[in-house]
């Protein structure tokens, strides 16, 4: 017979009391065995609790003012980048492909990439106020990227942002035969892309999802998203200009905050007349 893991009652007096300061169930005790029970209502408060909202921002040229992954080609690329570019417009290859195809031609070193983009990299004004924002009303503050993650993470070190916002990207490794992408599994078997794929994840979760962008790479995502702003003067506000896409255009992430809490404030008014 297997032995007890408190074989005396004073322990067991000990740990009951324990318990009961964290877990609202009785922990039912059967000789000197104690048998932990779960509560019953942990489900039932999980399933009612709602994110209000999520938001989603692309990095390259949306937080940044420049296209690292970008500026990375044009330095180090070995090959003509913009015609896999092209094939990705034209629709003949996926995100993931283009991203594959564009790092097999980069032999650098990570050092040789961070060192150079260290040199050219800008951030766009405001972002911090984002991050306070989504802090202080415990909303979600994802970075999507299809760019180079340890370059993301580089200057998220850099900016004291990495415990302050999440990162959904591929890993992605220099190697002598060219920069590889391991890309996360698909959440939703319906997705363009991994940028589209978060975004439909959050919208299981949240009641809104807002998304930043300023590529074409960012569009599938957009249109998914229910608040969409996009960069003043970038691609991505262009092509929503000629397809009407309905967004919010902006120059900085104050602008964003602004926005969302007018927008916010609306919802939790409406809901209180509601009520």
């Amino acid at each position: 017979m297997r032995e007890p893991f408190f074989n005396s009652k004073d322990s067991c007096d000990i740990l009951r009391n324990i318990i009961a300061r964290y877990i609202d169930k009785p922990t039912l005790i059967f000789g000197e065995t104690i048998v932990f029970q779960r509560p019953q209502d942990v489900e039932i408060k999980e399933a009612q609790f709602e994110m209000k909202l999520a938001v989603l921002s692309d990095f390259d040229g949306t937080v940044t003012l420049n296209d690292t992954f970008e500026n990375v080609l044009e330095k180090f690329a070995q090959g003509d980048w913009r015609v896999v570019d092209d094939q990705y417009v034209k629709g003949e290859i996926t995100l993931e492909e283009c991203l594959r195809r564009q790092g097999a031609m980069v032999k650098a070193s990570k050092p040789q990439i961070l060192d150079e983009m260290d040199g050219v990299t800008m951030f766009r004004p405001g972002f911090d106020n984002l991050i306070d924002y989504c802090k202080t009303n415990q909303y979600p503050l994802v970075l999507v990227s299809a760019g180079l993650d340890f370059v993301i993470k580089h200057f998220l070190r850099r900016k004291k942002w990495r415990n302050k916002v999440e990162l959904y990207a591929a890993a992605a490794k220099c190697t002598p035969t060219g920069i590889r992408f391991d890309f996360p599994k698909p959440k939703d078997n319906r997705s363009i892309s991994l940028k589209d794929d978060i975004v439909r994840y959050y919208k299981t979760k949240a009641d809104r999802v807002a998304y930043v962008g300023d590529g074409r790479w960012d569009l599938h995502a957009l249109r998914n998203s229910d608040l969409r702003f996009t960069i003043r003067g970038s691609k991505l506000a262009e092509i929503c200009k000629e397809q009407d896409v309905q967004s919010t255009t902006v120059s900085d992430f104050k602008e964003v905050v602004t926005f969302l809490q007018r927008r916010m404030s609306e919802r939790d008014s409406g809901q209180g007349e509601s009520e």
